[in-house]
């Protein structure tokens, strides 16, 4: 197991490990931390793209960053205290966990016309099928799986 550990802005641990397949960053639920969390899956998946271990279309590794801010946001604002975001690149997806220490169920909330804002597990359940609790004694991890689709094949005109 080869394993690297880095200092991130605003006291964040940055953590590759696994042959530089899984992040792992351990967040004090701060403003700021779903900034950081983006920043560091960002460079993250740039740093997989460029050794070779990711080929995904740009949309896809957007739609990463997307449930990575939208995961990280609802533990900061719904649970006190520290989370840690992990994600995980496997050749099919981006495993995304965000453990917490809020004990609540979520709830995703139905669009309506009415309602201008609560839409973020939405969100994340149709990008990745679907949205999973895992209750602890001292919390929850949530976790959803982002599809990585190659990239779109380029047409060449004749």
């Amino acid at each position: 197991m080869n394993t690297t550990h880095s200092r991130g802005a605003e006291g964040r641990r940055v953590t590759t490990r696994d042959g530089h397949n899984t992040l792992v960053i351990d967040l004090d639920g701060l403003p700021g931390s779903v900034r950081g969390a983006r920043h560091a899956t960002a460079d993250f998946l740039t740093g997989a793209r460029i050794r070779r271990r990711l080929d995904a279309s740009d949309a896809a590794v957007s739609d990463v960053l997307l449930v990575v801010a939208e995961l990280v946001a609802n533990a900061c604002r719904h649970a006190p205290g520290p989370c840690r975001l992990t994600v995980t690149l496997t050749d099919a997806a981006a495993d995304v966990a965000v453990r917490d220490t809020g004990r609540g169920h979520l709830r995703i909330t139905r669009q309506t016309t009415a309602r201008t804002g609560g839409y973020g597990l939405l969100i994340v359940a149709r990008l990745t099928g679907g949205i999973h609790v895992l209750p602890s004694p001292d919390g929850k991890t949530v976790r959803a799986s982002v599809p990585l689709p190659g990239p779109s094949p380029r047409l060449t005109l004749v």
